[in-house]
């Protein structure tokens, strides 16, 4: 069978929400600004569709993301069942799909489960898969918005542009391509609002949080591997003193990448329970950091990768990062680096 060209895909996604009456949409847990703004676009664009679109998002939306006003459920509504469609969007890990706080994709939704996502390691989960490589999930919904031929609503367009600058560092990373740029300037040409967007996301950072950044670089850096590897570990108590939410910080994990000299880099944090988050970034492409992440049944991109790992401590998980982490040198490497 020859596999089906993109505006075939998208002609029958576009049948099942035309088909649907009332649409529910969730992304990944502890989600970032592509999958909330992939999330909050579409809804968008289905309400002016006249369809009834639901956001479900177990973890809020984080400050750093709040564009526009947007209503959401904490939680599936009693009535999910009834429900003609499911849309599960940025999410490659079976495990963080949002539906409910515990993840995973409740049994009454898998029939009518519609999979929208950009990541390269997405092992087609769903009833149905829509899976191209994009810069950002963003950049599919706005595709797929812009196939049915209508009006973009300003926040759709607003909130794609969001997750398409977020997941490109403000393209500034290796996924930022020639067609990601072309898919920026339809957002303008649509009415995104870029002042308003890169005003909210990156000139909008707390005085707390700066203070929270300076006290992570200053104290709690660690290096491994020649000072080709750099990490932190955030510990509960600096969230505490200086008042700070994860959730919010976007961008964190650059501070460290931008150290001159370093190739990966990582941040460490508690989840809940003994679960502890590896966020990991590669400046190298000869070592992408996937590799690390699917051996612990992590995912995400070759370069911006993540995974969860059990531990009492994130000292715990840090040892384990630290020597994990090796795999990605050579021997002979390593040896130059212990001499």
């Amino acid at each position: 069978m020859k596999p089906m060209k993109l505006e075939e895909c998208f002609a029958e996604i576009r049948t099942r929400i035309l088909n649907a009456e009332r649409i529910l949409l969730a992304a990944h847990l502890k989600p970032d600004g592509d999958a909330i703004g992939s999330t909050l676009a579409l809804q968008a664009f289905l309400e002016q569709l006249g369809k009834k679109a639901v956001a479900v998002l177990p973890d809020g939306i984080p400050e750093l993301y709040q564009l526009e006003k947007a209503e959401y459920l904490a939680a599936l509504p009693g009535d999910a069942a009834q429900y003609d469609l499911a849309i599960l969007l940025d999410t490659a890990v079976p495990a963080r799909a949002g539906f409910t706080a515990n993840g995973y994709v409740p049994e009454i939704l898998q029939e009518k489960l519609q999979i929208i996502d950009h990541h390269p390691d997405n092992p087609a989960f769903g009833r149905w898969n829509y899976l191209e490589k994009r810069a950002a999930t963003a950049e599919i919904v706005f595709e797929l918005c812009e196939s049915f031929g209508q009006s973009i609503p300003q926040a759709t367009a607003n909130y794609c542009l969001m997750g398409l600058l977020t997941d490109t560092g403000g393209f500034r990373f290796d996924n930022t391509n020639a067609a990601a740029m072309r898919s920026a300037a339809r957002l303008l040409d649509a009415g995104a609002n870029l002042n308003k967007v890169v005003n909210q996301v990156y000139f909008n950072k707390p005085f707390n949080q700066q203070l929270f950044e300076s006290e992570l670089l200053e104290k709690y850096i660690r290096w491994g591997c020649g000072k080709r590897v750099a990490w932190a570990c955030v510990e509960p108590e600096l969230l505490e003193k200086y008042n700070f939410d994860l959730r919010n910080a976007e961008g964190l994990i650059d501070i460290l990448r931008t150290i001159a000299g370093t190739e990966i880099v990582a941040i460490i944090s508690r989840r809940s329970g003994k679960s502890c988050r590896i966020s990991m970034r590669s400046k190298n492409p000869r070592r992408p950091v996937i590799e690390l992440a699917h051996k612990h049944n992590g995912g995400g991109h070759a370069m911006a990768a993540g995974m969860s790992v059990d531990f009492d401590t994130l000292s715990e998980a840090s040892d384990f990062f630290a020597k994990e982490v090796r795999m990605l040198f050579t021997e002979e490497e390593l040896k130059e680096f212990e001499a």
